[in-house]
């Protein structure tokens, strides 16, 4: 999976704003975990990381489009991904492994936010439970298998 770390330790206490447009961040875990979409455009995401005693405070959004399987007919479905995020994410207790979970890392003292992990998450997040081509998508007969949103078929209910 890719890897994208963006250190916490020394930002101004105003924030500061990140912009990533680089496709692997939603690319490679598609491919890695077989998932049966292709976007059909680019992803982008903006966020801002206020520091705050305790951990950071994430603010920002992502937006994009991609072609994903309807659930009930197949057919290839165009969804728009645009969506707002703010979230806080705590720093660790101790000195911690990447291993140990959370979006906020430490490696060789210093901290770091996984950006590529934490909008990978935001991505899934936005993305539909069931993907639908429409609300009254009639889907595919389990006798013939026609669409039925294409043709009417003769097999029984």
């Amino acid at each position: 999976m890719f890897e994208l770390f963006v250190q916490v330790a020394d930002l101004p206490a105003a924030g500061r704003e990140f912009s990533f447009t680089e496709q692997r961040i939603w690319a490679d875990p598609v491919a890695e975990f077989r998932l049966p979409c292709r976007f059909a455009s680019p992803m982008e995401a903006k966020f801002q990381v206020h520091p705050h005693e305790q951990g950071c405070l994430i603010s920002g959004g992502v937006c994009g489009s991609l072609f994903m399987p309807c659930v009930r007919c197949i057919e290839e479905t165009k969804l728009m991904v645009d969506v707002e995020f703010q979230e806080f994410e705590a720093f660790p207790d101790a000195v911690v492994s990447e291993e140990d979970g959370g979006w906020i890392v430490s490696k060789d003292g210093l901290l770091f936010l996984d950006a590529a992990g934490f909008l990978w998450e935001q991505f899934q997040l936005a993305l539909p439970v069931k993907v639908l081509c429409s609300p009254m998508c009639r889907g595919i007969c389990v006798s013939c298998g026609a669409n039925k949103n294409q043709i009417a078929c003769d097999c029984a209910a």
